[in-house]
């Protein structure tokens, strides 16, 4: 490459550096902006949750059973905020609902709001679960079923199933019943648990005999 060939390519360098210099400038503006913003978004978020998880731990700490009006802060907490805390407020909400109040429907619908705002399939799983043992108190039998169809993971048969038999037998479907105890009692159930299965299986064994009898 000649003496003369090496100037012109300086030269063109310089000439499209004044012409660019302004956009290559925006460019590295824009990324260090978007770096900046990211890491300031990611501390704003941290300090959002350590700010949600103290609210929630203040909240908690005021509830008392012998006030049933001290949950409806928690319960306002639950629906203002879209995070893991809201749906921890919505279940200890529901709890109070449910052991004070005794409110199944508002119970309900505080877990309703709860399964919402999560994509955890544990938590969901529980709510779905909780959902369904309130439908169960509410007569809901239909809708029970449903909600325990939607845990599909093993690790919960036994609860899952446990509930599917009670409702199971007050709609009268003692054999459907029978054979709902029969999978959580495979399931490793708790020693607590497999007592009171046994006890419902055998009862519901009597029940499906007896309506045998009764339709032949």
């Amino acid at each position: 490459m000649s003496h003369s060939d090496s100037e012109e390519q300086v030269q063109e360098i310089k000439e499209f550096l004044a012409k660019t210099w302004k956009i290559i400038v925006a460019v590295i503006v824009i990324g260090l902006l978007a770096v900046w913003g990211w890491r300031y978004w990611q501390s704003h978020q941290s300090g959002k949750m350590v700010d949600a998880s103290d609210q929630y731990e203040l909240l908690i700490s005021k509830l008392n059973p012998a006030d049933p009006a001290s949950v409806d802060q928690l319960v306002t907490f639950a629906k203002d905020n879209n995070n893991i805390y809201s749906v921890f407020a919505n279940l200890k909400a529901a709890q109070f609902y449910v052991e004070v109040r005794k409110d199944y429907t508002g119970a309900e619908t505080l877990l309703a709001d709860a399964i919402k705002k999560t994509d955890a399939e544990p938590v969901q799983a529980i709510i779905n679960i909780r959902i369904a043992r309130l439908q169960y108190q509410l007569e809901k039998y239909d809708d029970s079923l449903a909600s325990l169809a939607k845990v599909t993971d093993q690790s919960w048969a036994a609860s899952v199933n446990d509930i599917r038999g009670d409702v199971l037998v007050k709609m009268k479907k003692y054999a459907e019943a029978c054979d709902a105890y029969q999978v959580a009692l495979a399931s490793s159930p708790t020693p607590e648990l497999d007592v009171n299965l046994k006890m419902k299986l055998n009862q519901a064994e009597y029940l499906k005999v007896q309506q045998e009898q009764n339709n032949s």
